[in-house]
């Protein structure tokens, strides 16, 4: 069954069950005339419901025109400042993922936490961040974007405020995990708000600038983190962000376009599908975190390993056989979306690999500080701004598939120069400053083409979704080439007593090799056809 198909199915399903019902064929249309006692009565031939025009200021259109999506261009205030809001999300988000990166070394010596336990600090985040996705994108589709990420923004500032005031490093970790479950509920959301309100060419710049505010997240995080870590202190650092989450939250509220009923999916959630999923997600993170950590042969690592595979199962045979899934399963049989969702997988998961072992070598190996550090990650930033703004452009003239290769390419090849050049007797602007730019290259060519090409060819009522499952690839894909590596560089490197020089390089060929995995998958399951510029233009979907 195809995917039209399906949504049909749901919206004759809703009709039945009285959701948003649906006058008879041939039912009478009532109009009371302004100024005069009588009503004019006929019948139609389609659907209509009844209209009561009570006042010479009311109109037929003005009443269908408010049950209808907001549309809106770029070039205006409206258009900027709901831009403003919605990249602003994806900004905070990699801000929080970095910025308590080059926090870790004055938090462990203020709660002497042992190097093994310190890396959950980062893990609670990427754990619930990842675990939630899915289920933040059903929620944005049925209750409303808008409030589904004002409500995120407003949970985010709770709890980073919290850990600004944390007294022990359990309650840090506790606070980011449920920072990371606010965060998992902007992400799906503002993708489904630029995806909906902005149409051609507009959304295609409008998904690139909200990529490109990633990678100046990730490089604002670094920085802001390394010079309020060095200065006033680790604690600064959340306190200085929920003042923007905070702004951003009731800008939001002000500016955003309001939700319309008529895009939601109306039909009983799927619960226990949304605990199997969540539950599956979070445990298969935490497998791929713990088991570089703890070891791979240990007992409780493997039934949590075999537990999640479990529950993963069990919610794709639920989706499969019950009405209304929190997952359509025909999602995945829509041209290029299962190849567009695997590269972005390996794509991204390199990436995220490539930065984890280029800082550490920076600062182990380079001996650089957390504030210099951030002063030469500085270039990446600019270069992922430009090629994150330049793909957008490019995809309103080019086949999605071009750019989509020349990214898993870059991907393969990015992590290279550092894995060769990693040695104590080598500097930063050797060993590690070409692989920093060719890969934030990569990830903004993957990022833009998949967010773009994916969101323009899925029907409305699932746009949150699919950005949900989009992320939910990327989270994952990070977790999968982290645990790869880690258990190589294991094997390999340290039960031998090789240096971390050595160590990190095996890291990066593990990059590469991923990389090379995902770009053969791309060359092979994504078709030009369904993602030329033409393709591109229209109107967004609705069923």
């Amino acid at each position: 069954m195809g995917i039209t198909g399906w949504f049909n199915r749901q919206r004759i399903r809703q009709v039945a069950a009285g959701a948003d019902a649906i006058p008879k064929v041939l039912e009478p249309i009532v109009i009371s005339l302004p100024g005069s006692g009588s009503t004019t009565e006929r019948s139609s031939p389609l659907d209509t419901p009844k209209i009561e025009l009570s006042s010479p200021f009311d109109s037929e259109e003005t009443l269908t025109l408010e049950k209808r999506p907001e549309f809106g261009r770029l070039a205006s205030w409206r258009g900027g400042l709901i831009l403003l809001v919605t990249s602003g999300s994806q900004f905070l988000d990699n801000v929080f993922m970095t910025s308590a990166n080059v926090a870790l070394s004055s938090i462990q010596e203020e709660f002497d936490v042992s190097s093994s336990n310190l890396q959950w600090m980062i893990s609670a985040y990427t754990l619930a961040f990842g675990g939630f996705l899915l289920l933040a994108g059903a929620l944005s589709d049925r209750h409303g974007r808008k409030n589904i990420l004002c409500f995120g923004l407003f949970w985010l500032s709770v709890w980073t405020l919290a850990i600004g005031f944390g007294q022990s490093f359990i309650q840090l970790t506790i606070f980011r995990g449920l920072q990371g479950v606010g965060a998992a509920m902007t992400v799906p959301s503002a993708i489904g708000i630029i995806s909906s309100y902005f149409t051609g060419t507009d959304r295609t710049r409008a998904l690139s600038i909200y990529a490109a505010s990633g990678t100046l997240g990730f490089c604002a995080g670094l920085i802001v983190g390394g010079f309020l870590t060095s200065s006033l202190g680790w604690r600064y650092i959340f306190y200085f962000i929920v003042i923007i989450t905070g702004l951003l939250g009731i800008l939001g509220a002000i500016v955003l376009p309001r939700d319309v009923h008529a895009e939601r999916t109306t039909a009983r959630m799927d619960y226990f599908g949304a605990i199997l999923s969540t539950a599956g997600l979070i445990l298969l993170q935490f497998v791929l975190s713990g088991g570089g950590v703890y070891g791979w042969s240990q007992p409780f690592i493997i039934v949590l390993l075999v537990l999640c595979v479990a529950l993963l199962v069990g919610f794709i045979l639920l989706e499969k056989y019950i009405s209304n899934p929190i997952m359509p399963l025909p999602l995945w049989k829509i041209r290029n979306f299962a190849g567009l969702w695997i590269a972005g997988f390996t794509g991204y998961g390199s990436y995220q690999n490539v930065i984890y072992y280029i800082v550490l070598m920076a600062q182990q190996v380079d001996g650089l500080s957390a504030g210099d550090t951030a002063l030469r990650f500085l270039p990446m930033g600019a270069i992922g701004f430009v090629v994150s703004l330049g793909t957008g452009k490019a995809l309103e003239y080019m086949n999605g598939k071009y750019l989509l290769l020349a990214g898993m390419v870059l991907t393969v090849v990015a992590p290279i120069p550092s894995a060769i050049t990693s040695s104590p007797e080598t500097t930063f602007w050797v060993n590690v400053l070409p692989t920093s730019l060719i890969s934030i290259s990569a990830v903004s060519l993957i990022f833009v083409t998949t967010s773009t090409v994916i969101l323009t060819t899925v029907p409305v009522q699932v746009k949150s979704l699919c950005g949900g499952m989009l992320n939910t690839a990327f989270q994952i894909g990070s977790g999968v080439a982290l645990a790869i590596s880690a258990a190589v560089t294991e094997a390999v490197d340290i039960e031998k007593g090789h240096g971390i020089a050595q160590q990190y390089a095996t890291g990066l060929w593990c990059s590469a090799a991923i990389g090379g995995v995902g770009l053969i998958i791309a060359l092979l399951a994504v078709r030009r056809k369904g993602i030329n510029p033409s393709d591109r233009t229209g109107e967004p979907v609705a069923l």
